[in-house]
């Protein structure tokens, strides 16, 4: 499989487009300039490094929330390369993060470029994908282009590419996977996709629920431009993150993420380019495939009559309310068969990793409260209240109906948003 080359919408798109070029090292004139900044970087460079032996499914989620729906990936120690040249705080750019949250609103599609870190053998497990295909577990360099849904929460269709390895093009309930010998897995089911949307969604999770943040400002030492950086991390996340931004645009220009809050370690994703677009053409989020294609349909419970719960004499707010209530009560118990059967997007994941996506690590006691349904993509979307140790949050679930059979039933299809400290 070959590195996509642009076409003539993309090289349009470009013109129009705001990005970010990747950064060029001038190591050796930002050395002479900073005597004790090397010094600094360079016991931080010395720091033994871990080693992520079994990184979750990539980018499911980016920041791991209490009840995020699959766990994401991360990325790599701030090495010696970076070509900027440090500023004094007296001279610092006016820069605040609301300024790029404001920047970033208008903009309903993405393209990173990067390197990534993933087990493979995982990445099919979650995918429901039976004998899957060996695929050696290496960082490898990928591109991506993402489109978000109406409410730019999360996106509404990706295309990532790997190189020489596979393609994969995520489209509402649509899911195919494309080996680099052309081999294709059909999954029913929205299995990989960015939630929260990288941009202001993003951006308000790091704000607001991050416990460590530090500013820098710089200079690029090729072009002049003026940046900010920002390190920041969640101890009880156990992530880290790295941030870039443009002082002039306000726009986040690169992003590392990783899986300890020590901004240490092997990188699960480091995103080195990132162009924003308005829009981004549907075909681009078309897989194409030819007539004679080898396609190995993956059966989702999503669509199995042995999840979920039947919603027969109930109506639609009726259903959802019992579901929720079954379902918030057996994650507060542990209850986890009964959890993975109501939301059917969990089946493989294990007792570790639902502890910590939904909620029990933080004390998860009990569902207060739900607001009446609202309408929504894939089905009624339903706010609850629910308590931890520590106090009381707010997210919004989406439950889907099913007609299979000729019997009705629902399942918990997954929450919609981030979810929200309420004070």
């Amino acid at each position: 499989m070959k590195r996509p080359e642009n076409n003539k919408w993309l090289d349009n798109a470009l013109t129009e487009a705001i990005g970010a070029e990747k950064v060029k090292p001038n190591f050796e004139k930002w050395q002479q300039n900073h005597p004790e900044a090397i010094e600094m970087l360079t016991s931080l460079a010395g720091r033994q490094p871990s080693v992520l032996k079994h990184p979750h499914i990539i980018w499911r989620t980016i920041y791991e929330s209490p009840i995020s729906k699959v766990a994401a990936a991360a990325v790599i120690i701030i090495g010696l390369g970076i070509a900027v040249s440090l500023i004094d705080k007296a001279t610092t750019p006016t820069w605040a993060i609301d300024q790029s949250i404001e920047a970033m609103r208008y903009y309903n599609a993405v393209y990173f470029s990067g390197v990534l870190s993933q087990s493979w053998p995982d990445f099919f497990k979650n995918l429901g994908v039976q004998n899957p295909p060996e695929l050696a577990y290496e960082q490898v360099e990928f591109e991506m282009w993402a489109q978000a849904n109406r409410q730019r929460t999360s996106s509404a269709a990706v295309k990532l590419v790997c190189p020489d390895l596979l393609t994969v093009f995520a489209v509402g309930q649509q899911t195919y996977v494309q080996l680099a010998d052309g081999r294709t897995y059909d999954i029913q089911g929205d299995f990989f996709k960015i939630d929260p949307w990288p941009t202001t969604e993003l951006l308000y999770l790091l704000k607001d629920k991050t416990g460590t943040w530090n500013e820098l400002s710089g200079t690029d030492a090729d072009t002049g431009k003026d940046r900010i950086f920002i390190t920041c991390s969640s101890l009880e996340k156990n992530k880290s993150w790295w941030l870039e931004f443009d002082s002039e645009t306000k726009l986040l220009v690169r992003l590392k993420q990783w899986q300890n809050s020590s901004n240490e370690g092997i990188p699960e994703f480091d995103i080195w380019r990132i162009v924003y677009y308005k829009q981004l053409p549907d075909e681009m989020f078309d897989p194409n495939l030819p007539d004679d294609a080898d396609v190995v349909e993956v059966s989702s419970p999503l669509y199995d009559p042995n999840y979920g719960m039947s919603a027969e004499g109930l109506n639609e707010e009726q259903a959802c309310r019992q579901i929720l209530q079954r379902f918030w009560r057996a994650v507060a118990e542990g209850d986890y068969k009964t959890v993975r059967r109501l939301m059917p997007f969990l089946a493989n994941h294990s007792d570790e990793q639902l502890d910590s996506n939904l909620g029990r690590n933080d004390g998860l006691t009990e569902l207060v409260e739900m607001g009446p349904p609202r309408q929504g993509d894939i089905g009624p979307i339903v706010p609850c209240t629910l308590r931890f140790k520590n106090g009381r949050m707010a997210v919004d679930m989406i439950i889907m109906f099913r007609e299979i059979d000729g019997q009705s039933s629902c399942v918990v299809h997954s929450n919609y948003g981030s979810p929200r400290q309420i004070d």
